[in-house]
């Protein structure tokens, strides 16, 4: 899947800008200036749908949250959620990390759970709506859908969903939003939600705190049809070595990092080289990271470091990151907290 670029082209599927304008002129709301004149003489320009929707919801969302007797999540609320979901470890983690966000606002950032289904993992986003309106059906459309590109954005693989779940009993208040999931959908479920293979909970969160931003900036181009980007194979494999060494395991060899990818030996080197990278590079660039994590931010021994990072010896460990960084670890750990 090739990455999208933000201001590249992405066409509005048809019918998305007229369901807004007639939600908003249902709910006697003001239409937004960014509606222009969009809907009525084929689909609007990306930019214009871009500005008409996050109007459109910002607007529904107040409208719905005043109904439900508190305000809605702030937009600090939601960056900030997204921060404390990075500092996981795996998907599974990060979910829970973001129910357990959800909890502390309640009521107003609903509740999250996560469950397993028959090999599939089953993500539940109550909304807890006093009344379910069509405009609150739009704006949990719209969460449910971040929630799904967020996870996937986290472990660097789209999540595709086998099946979708709306708390909204009329199907036809949902279309033609329906069409993002590209799932089979249900209405009238008892929480929103959507199952997903259950595999992708043990992935490796591979992304950082410095690509949050424009994650964030780039989502309502996401909502109108543009693919999830997905981080590159030696981002991923980096993801999983750094993985491996936070929870003390071994760091599996390329032979296992080719069986995990479903692919041979051969072209895992082929496909890591056309990165400009290596499965030796890529490891060695790891264990330094992590060894210049655990002496600035730990009060470990190097002795326990060297365990930590899976060395035969202090003394290997202390030679490796003399060649690493051109310093003694104790140096390295002097410096960095001076």
């Amino acid at each position: 899947m090739n990455a999208y670029i933000p201001g590249n082209p992405v066409p509005v599927p048809e019918g998305m800008v007229q369901r807004l304008l007639e939600e908003l002129k249902r709910q006697g709301v003001e239409v937004p200036p960014a509606a222009g004149t969009s809907g009525a003489s084929g689909p609007a320009p990306p930019a214009q749908f871009t500005a008409l929707y996050r109007a459109a919801i910002e607007r529904l969302e107040a409208l719905v949250a005043k109904g439900n007797g508190h305000p809605p999540m702030r937009k600090q609320e939601v960056d900030l959620l997204c921060r404390c979901v990075l500092s996981s470890q795996t998907l599974r983690e990060a979910i829970h990390c973001a129910a357990d966000f959800c909890a502390m606002l309640y009521p107003r950032a609903g509740a999250l759970s996560l469950g397993q289904n028959a090999g599939q993992a089953v993500f539940r986003m109550d909304s807890l709506r006093r009344s379910k309106t069509s405009a609150a059906c739009l704006v949990d459309l719209t969460g449910l859908f971040f929630y799904m590109l967020l996870f996937g954005w986290l472990v660097g693989q789209p999540l595709r969903p086998a099946h979708v779940y709306l708390a909204h009993p009329r199907r036809e208040d949902a279309m033609p939003f329906l069409g993002l999931f590209h799932a089979a959908v249900t209405s009238g479920a008892q929480t929103y939600g959507f199952e997903f293979d259950e595999a992708l909970l043990d992935r490796p969160i591979v992304r950082q705190a410095a690509e949050l931003d424009a994650f964030l900036d780039d989502f309502p181009y996401r909502l109108i049809g543009a693919p999830v980007e997905v981080v590159s194979l030696s981002q991923q494999v980096h993801g999983i070595l750094h993985a491996a060494l936070v929870h003390g395991a071994r760091l599996p060899t390329l032979a296992e990092l080719a069986t995990r990818f479903d692919v041979s030996e051969p072209t895992l080197r082929r496909r890591l080289a056309a990165d400009g990278s290596s499965y030796r590079v890529l490891r060695e660039h790891s264990l330094q990271e992590y060894a210049e994590q655990c002496l600035s931010t730990t009060n470990w021994s190097v002795g326990r470091i060297a365990e930590q990072l899976g060395f035969a010896s202090e003394e290997a460990f202390r030679r490796a990151f003399q060649r690493w960084t051109g310093h003694a670890p104790t140096r390295f750990r002097r410096e960095s907290r001076g």
